[in-house]
């Protein structure tokens, strides 16, 4: 149906980042497949700003709610269709057929289990934010008890220090990007962009978690973990430390894992942050259809 359930592909092999809206409704067990769609429709009638033609909507059925165990909890996720069709022709421009197309937000929800063994009690009854720091969009994702409680999005990424570097140094923005990533920039880049750029950081990330605090009943965070492009630049960790004076961690969802003697392991661990919600897109299941 268009606009509706299944608007994706689901047959091949592939995975796929997406943003969406997510949103949960109760209805009784008993309700059928084709009235769930009909009420997530109206759900996403409700949660999005553009018109429903524009819309690929999809849902699944949680299981029982804690408070009635006759009523079903169902997950609706919502994402504009030309969103969902960029990124099955990136696939399909890689030889790839798209299964599954997944929201970003689980993607990070299954990254983040392979590193909670590093958190006290494995981050049972603590507060973690998730701060995905991209080339233009900063993802943050706070979880308490291991649950997602918040997830926003803010216009702020390393683009901005690629800008000022072929700002400062009057270099085409290739030149900057790549003389940022092999470290081949003027001795004066350090504490002319980069110390500059990495406060800006820790501001952007004070008010990312003050928006958070003003919104939900929660007024702390005990740790944040950083991931994203931008969490690779050296001492980011140890600047929001010091500003933020809360626990600091760098994303590496594959720490635990057996590493194959054809991957270079210093090279996978300091790209690991940028490849995080990859890890978790690649540990989707795929159901069998």
């Amino acid at each position: 149906m268009e606009g509706s359930r299944h608007a994706y592909p689901r047959c091949g092999a592939g995975l796929a980042r997406l943003g969406g809206h997510r949103e949960k409704i109760i209805l009784p067990q008993e309700t059928t497949e084709a009235d769930i769609e009909t009420q997530a429709i109206t759900e996403a009638n409700q949660i999005v700003s553009f018109p429903i033609e524009d819309v690929s909507l999809d849902f699944q059925v949680l299981g029982p709610t804690q408070k009635n165990p006759q009523d079903n909890e169902v997950l609706v996720v919502v994402s504009r269709k030309d969103r969902i069709e960029e990124r099955v022709a990136a696939a399909e421009a890689a030889g790839l057929k798209t299964a599954i197309v997944d929201v970003d937000t689980y993607a990070t929800l299954r990254a983040y289990e392979q590193i909670t063994f590093q958190l006290p009690e494995d981050g049972r009854n603590q507060t973690v934010a998730i701060i995905d720091i991209g080339a233009t969009t900063t993802h943050v994702n706070i979880l308490h008890d291991n649950l997602p409680v918040y997830q926003r999005e803010h216009p702020f990424g390393g683009q901005i220090l690629t800008q000022e570097i072929s700002r400062r140094f009057d270099l085409p923005t290739e030149e900057a990007e790549d003389a940022k990533r092999k470290g081949l920039l003027p001795e004066s880049y350090e504490s002319e962009v980069l110390r500059p750029f990495l406060d800006a950081v820790s501001v952007e990330i004070q008010r990312a978690l003050q928006f958070f605090f003003s919104s939900t009943p929660y007024q702390s965070v005990d740790h944040i973990l950083l991931a994203g492009g931008c969490a690779s630049i050296p001492s980011l960790d140890e600047v929001v430390f010091s500003k933020m004076q809360t626990s600091t961690l760098l994303a590496n969802p594959f720490s635990k894992m057996a590493i194959s003697s054809r991957v270079k392991a210093r090279q996978l661990a300091a790209d690991a942050p940028a490849l995080f919600v990859v890890c978790g897109l690649a540990l989707r299941r795929f159901d069998p259809e």
